[in-house]
């Protein structure tokens, strides 16, 4: 039985009296803490259309439909997501504003519709050529498209569920956000695979009308139901029950004695380390998801066993993701460590992707790919609220994603001209060996301010 505070939630002030409509969390025979994490997790899931091992498995056919090149199809997706990335800052802040739970309608409802728009593209684009007879009108009209998709999907949904679990939970915040990452992790690398058979089965267009109408109608309606803001609002208390670290000094607690605004959080070290580490990992990430099947025909695999890539690496990234959890959960074990283990992983995988068409390359790439997921699935929850604690999570996420938003909107175009320009995904995959190597340095300056500000014994 979850404990309760002393105020129930239809007790509670104004603007939070809808949190026992149509149901009160505080009822529920175990902590409605474990509800957020399950519909937080649809939530991310629900963002594949618009993350990039979604729209990747879409890039032949769009670049079909619009009549363009590989290399014009990545700039147009860096430019729409640069812009997505731009505008994420207030949607972080909006989401602080209106709530977790109005949000996830919105953005869900956007997404559905953002989608409807994708599968027009190549349609829009040609109306338009009548009109305006300019040969970059295909890279703004997809542009365009990929800024809708990238902002509600990517941006929006996934940034939801985080800020969501990082509002219910903080001792076991760990625990939730491997919990939430086992379907994550298969869902995602799953995707690619399981779009492309989609797609087979009827075309493309109808594989995002069938995304639309899940996202649309079933994550709005589950969002509207079940996402409630904060514990406190519901007469519950984080992680069910309040924990007493006298009463167990085995027990980790990470105390938060400064509520930080977003401008205080971006004049520390660690906000800058944490947010690039982040950064760099989806960036690369995004790159090979958006090339997979071109690196792949280079490399001399087939589309199938290029794609499969993801699913075998998920296999690796749900107990990396565990074990992470757990230490960061129940040891002293310093998130800068855990940064520190991100930036190796990452050059790991880059450089096994340099050397993709040899078996010793393929299972580097694989193995080191999945322990980058399952960590960085780990940061991107738990940093940020354990260092800057809750009341700002959404203005501080938010400006988190904005920076791994525009990192992946580079991605792509990084790799699509450094073939073009140094031949080979190769070569370009190796000019990306810095990135990693800065994120390690930057990991040995990072630390939690709430340290800093811990009170002394008088």
């Amino acid at each position: 039985m979850a404990t309760q505070t002393q105020t129930d939630c239809s007790q509670r002030p104004f603007h939070t009296k809808w949190t026992q409509f149509p149901f009160c969390p505080a009822r529920f025979p175990f902590f409605y803490g474990w509800v957020i994490v399950a519909v937080s997790t649809l939530s991310i899931v629900c963002s594949i259309p618009g993350q990039t091992t979604g729209v990747g498995v879409f890039t032949d056919y769009l670049i079909a439909a619009l009549e363009t090149t590989r290399s014009r199809l990545a700039t147009a997706y860096m430019i729409g997501t640069f812009a997505s990335g731009l505008i994420l800052p207030y949607a972080g802040k909006l989401l602080d504003r209106i709530g977790i739970r109005l949000m996830s309608v919105l953005s869900s409802v956007g997404l559905a519709v953002s989608l409807l728009i994708f599968t027009q593209t190549g349609s829009i684009n040609s109306a338009l050529s009548t009109i305006i007879p300019w040969k970059g009108l295909p890279v703004l009209v997809a542009a365009f498209s990929f800024l809708l998709i990238r902002f509600f999907g990517q941006g929006n949904m996934t940034m939801i569920g985080r800020v969501a679990m990082g509002k219910w939970f903080n001792h076991w915040r760990g625990i939730a956000t491997a919990i939430s990452g086992v379907p994550v992790a298969y869902a995602f690398n799953g995707a690619p695979w399981l779009l492309d058979k989609l797609i087979e089965a009827s075309d493309w267009q109808k594989a995002c009308f069938i995304m639309a109408a899940v996202v649309g109608v079933g994550m709005a309606l589950l969002g509207a139901l079940f996402f409630r803001e904060r514990p406190e609002d519901c007469g519950l208390v984080m992680d069910g029950k309040f924990i007493d670290p006298k009463a167990n000094k085995n027990t980790v607690i990470h105390a938060i004695h400064k509520q930080f605004t977003r401008s205080e959080a971006v004049n520390t070290v660690s906000f800058w380390a944490i947010a690039l580490g982040l950064a760099v990992h989806g960036m690369i990430v995004t790159a090979i998801a958006f090339h997979i099947t071109d690196i792949g025909a280079e490399m001399g695999k087939t589309r199938d066993q290029a794609l499969v890539m993801f699913i075998y690496s998920s296999f690796i990234s749900v107990p990396a993701r565990f074990i992470v959890s757990y230490w960061v959960d129940n040891t002293h074990l310093r998130l800068r460590w855990v940064l520190l283990w991100q930036a190796l992983t990452i050059g790991g995988y880059t450089a096994g992707l340099m050397f993709f068409d040899t078996t010793a390359g393929l299972w580097i790439t694989i193995v080191c790919f999945g322990l980058a997921g399952g960590i960085w699935g780990v940061l991107c929850t738990v940093a940020f609220p354990r260092y800057f604690g809750r009341d700002h999570l959404g203005a501080i996420s938010g400006l988190n994603m904005s920076i791994m938003v525009i990192a992946s909107a580079v991605g792509p175009a990084l790799f699509s001209f450094g073939k073009d320009i140094l031949g080979s995904y190769r070569n370009a995959a190796a000019t990306t060996l810095v990135l990693p190597a800065v994120i390690l340095l930057l990991s040995f300056f990072t630390r939690n301010p709430q340290k800093t500000l811990k009170p002394t014994p008088a």
